[in-house]
């Protein structure tokens, strides 16, 4: 008996030592430079603007940990004011190593066209001033930002992007800094990616779920957000059959090993991408990937055939 109460006490300071607090911290930027009101800059189309309002809700936390432990972070959600911090506690949670960060700009479908007025002044779904709630059958305002533009930053440009078809996430690969039990996710926020590819230079007025509503809410969903790594948002890719029983092992990896491929199709090929979507040039067989010096990360590996994929494996090199 003895020995069984000593065995839980010691999986329970395990579990404890396992439990770790983590925050998620936002830096605002402008291109290369801290963020500022009315600070002027420029998009990658060479159109002047400055921003005078910049607020977004981030929803639908997730945090990927421990060879793609999924663990979502309930009921949180979160109102970015660029003119002010972001420093916001995700809670304690059961992680020994965290590999990537999930979540959505604007407010998930699920809570999206709910009546804002149930929730306590303090919610940041409850009613704000200047308002960020379009009204029921629309939902939420996913990101407001509104500033000046053109050559003189004489013209007005608004975006009041909203609309369920435009919710997307996205998932940045981080490991997050570590302080004792304290994870902290620091993603840095460039705005000027926001207006990437959307010409403002005579102004525009976007209130709603409309094409540019909708590249601007994708600007804030690929190109924004990256962690203080250097890591952007992972591209995705789709899968054609993903029932197929193909395995990698182990995984995750260290970049010592090989990484071997279970239930290989005959006429399948196989490439291995970064984060970026880009090709690695790795010493692949049939049966087998060799990933000696490949940087620690989170890879995607895609087996294909001529005319289609077959699968795409996610490799955790650590």
């Amino acid at each position: 008996m003895k020995r069984y109460l000593l065995v839980l006490s010691i999986l329970a300071s395990l579990g404890l030592l396992a439990q770790k607090n983590v925050s998620l911290e936002i830096n605002h930027m402008l291109s290369s430079q801290v963020f500022a009101m009315q600070s002027p800059a420029s998009n990658n189309l060479g159109n002047a603007f400055d921003v005078r309002r910049l607020e977004y809700y981030i929803s639908k936390i997730e945090l990927i940990h421990d060879g793609g432990t999924v663990t979502p972070v309930t009921d949180k959600y979160i109102l970015v004011n660029a003119s002010s911090g972001v420093l916001e506690n995700l809670g304690s949670f059961n992680i020994s190593n965290l590999e990537a960060i999930r979540f959505g700009i604007g407010v998930d479908p699920s809570r999206n066209n709910l009546d804002p007025s149930t929730y306590p002044a303090n919610h940041p779904l409850a009613p704000k001033s200047p308002s960020m709630h379009w009204g029921w059958s629309a939902g939420y305002r996913f990101v407001a930002m509104e500033g000046k533009s053109g050559a003189s930053l004489n013209q007005t440009y608004e975006f009041h992007a909203l609309d369920n078809q435009n919710y997307f996430t996205q998932t940045i690969p981080t490991s997050g800094i570590l302080n004792g039990t304290d994870i902290k996710i620091s993603l840095n926020a460039d705005y000027a990616e926001a207006l990437n590819g959307i010409d403002v230079s005579s102004g525009v007025i976007i209130h709603g779920g409309s094409a540019l509503a909708r590249s601007l809410l994708q600007n804030f969903s690929t190109k924004v957000f990256k962690s203080s790594e250097g890591n952007g948002a992972m591209v995705g890719i789709p899968e054609s059959s993903p029932s197929l029983d193909i395995r990698l092992s182990p995984n995750p990896v260290s970049n010592k090993e090989v990484v071997r491929i279970h239930n290989f199709p005959v006429d399948g090929s196989i490439r291995v991408l970064d984060i970026t979507g880009k090709q690695v040039p790795l010493q692949i067989s049939r049966n087998e990937i060799k990933v000696e010096f490949l940087p620690k990360g989170i890879y995607i590996v895609q087996v294909y055939t001529s005319n289609r994929i077959l699968k795409n494996i996610k490799l955790i090199v650590s």
